[in-house]
């Protein structure tokens, strides 16, 4: 009698985990040119396996933080988890912020900078940002040159 072999199947990388660990630089502007400069974050997925295990820490070691309760309890676990810095983030004098945890979260929470929040939240989502530059993808770029 003659066995049947399970086949093996293929299997789809969505993103670069290491991007998707390390994160990538978002250059945000609006539609009136206002630059809210660059940010860098992680993959907010919840397939990516770096933010299971950095999640799963943030939330054994904040378990008692007030600012891991309450309305912002997702920002505040996304600040911490996702972001990673900023370039070009200006006060009302037009002199750069040195980026902080604390500093990103109290920008993300302010309620006149909530269509950035979202916009950032979103470009963090999504997989395309987080991609692995393929040599195939590389050579079809070179073809539209």
């Amino acid at each position: 009698m003659t066995t049947k072999t399970k086949p093996t199947f293929k299997k789809f990388a969505r993103f670069d985990a290491d991007k998707a660990a390390k994160g990538v630089a978002h250059p945000i502007m609006d539609e009136n040119g206002n630059d809210y400069g660059t940010w860098t974050t992680s993959l907010f997925d919840v397939h990516n396996k770096f933010l299971k295990v950095e999640n799963d820490r943030f939330e054994r070691e904040n378990a008692n933080d007030p600012q891991n309760k309450g309305k912002n309890a997702g920002v505040y676990a996304f600040v911490q988890v996702c972001v990673h810095g900023w370039e070009g983030v200006l006060d009302a004098d037009d002199k750069a912020i040195p980026f902080s945890k604390e500093l990103a979260f109290e920008y993300l929470t302010d309620e006149d900078n909530a269509w950035f929040t979202n916009e950032l939240i979103e470009r963090s989502k999504d997989v395309r940002y987080y991609r692995a530059v393929t040599a195939a993808a590389t050579k079809e770029a070179d073809a539209g040159n």
